[in-house]
């Protein structure tokens, strides 16, 4: 078992940084690109899309655009490697939920009318 260089604690396998002292080991860090930041140096990963939540956002609000904007947030989180793939599904399925209920609505006010 590997030894801290700095205090002499015992250190596990893949510990980055000794947990008595803090110093770093000898373990390298695993670099690749996510979202146009270094992985690995970033403990907290790529964030959840704009996008997506603006979609389930609008879906909310019983907009029919939330099926466009959910559609366009699913294929930005697929190039960017962000969250909130569900997210967006989610709103794509709200969004033309209400699209459905407003053209109900409208096609039932032109008859009722004429």
């Amino acid at each position: 078992m590997a030894t801290c260089a700095n205090c002499g604690e015992a250190l596990r396998p893949g510990w980055k940084y000794c947990i008595a002292c803090g110093a770093r080991t000898a373990v390298p860090l695993t670099v690749g690109m996510v979202s146009g930041r270094p992985h690995g140096v970033d403990e907290t990963g790529p964030g959840v899309s704009w996008l997506a939540v603006l979609a389930f956002v609008l879906g909310c609000l019983l907009s029919p655009l939330a099926a466009l904007f959910g559609h366009l947030a699913i294929a930005q989180i697929k190039t960017s490697g962000e969250r909130g793939r569900v997210l967006a599904w989610i709103a794509v399925a709200l969004g033309y939920l209400w699209l459905v209920t407003l053209a109900v609505l409208v096609i039932t006010y032109l008859t009722m009318n004429a």
